[in-house]
């Protein structure tokens, strides 16, 4: 059994409603048997400096401390399984536009590297859930994630209502608010605290 923990590549949406409550979000691990380690593709950036909505609204991206976390939990996809990567991606694209199921370039490519390895991709975005569950690829919502977070001690139930207070405030919260109580009565058996 490896020592290694468990990566967990989190989309772009994932990672900005998240990154400013939990600092650092992506340094370390939590959990045992296994441990978890979140990671975001190198491309987000790319998504992030090309996008003047994205840029706008999450100015804060580019404080050096969000950055340096970024940069130390970029997944490296290996040199080997770079064209393989690529051939996911096409045949995902294909998909999605077949379906007219709107993905970003950045999230297909999240959703190639979780199917050739396995690695559970965390994302809310519906279309990219639709993607996921055709093609057989792991994906959790941001609801699953915290729930792990809170099992693990990583954070506690006050940081939980304080993500979901704060992603109300937004007008960003992660699903439509009466599936949103669902999910959250699913995963930690007690009322939504917002």
């Amino acid at each position: 059994m490896s020592d290694q923990p468990q990566p967990v590549l989190l989309d772009s949406n994932a990672y900005f409603r998240l990154a400013r409550s939990i600092q650092p979000l992506l340094h370390g691990s939590f959990g045992t048997a296994p441990r978890y380690t979140l990671n975001v593709l190198a491309d987000l950036d790319d998504e992030y400096r090309i996008s003047p909505r994205l840029k706008n609204k999450f100015e804060w991206v580019r404080d050096p401390e969000f950055v340096q976390d970024r940069q130390g939990k970029r997944y490296e996809i290996p040199h080997k399984k770079r064209q393989d990567v690529d051939s996911a991606f096409s045949f995902l694209a294909a998909y999605a536009g077949e379906q007219k199921l709107n993905v970003s370039r950045v999230d297909l490519k999240a959703l190639a590297v979780g199917v050739l390895t396995g690695i559970p991709v965390v994302t809310d975005d519906v279309n990219m859930q639709r993607v996921a569950e055709a093609n057989a690829i792991e994906c959790w919502n941001t609801i699953k994630l915290l729930k792990l977070m809170v099992t693990a001690s990583h954070i506690d139930m006050d940081k939980v209502t304080e993500i979901l207070e704060y992603l109300d405030h937004e007008n960003d919260l992660p699903m439509p608010k009466d599936k949103l109580r669902r999910e959250f009565r699913e995963y930690f058996g007690v009322n939504c605290p917002i």
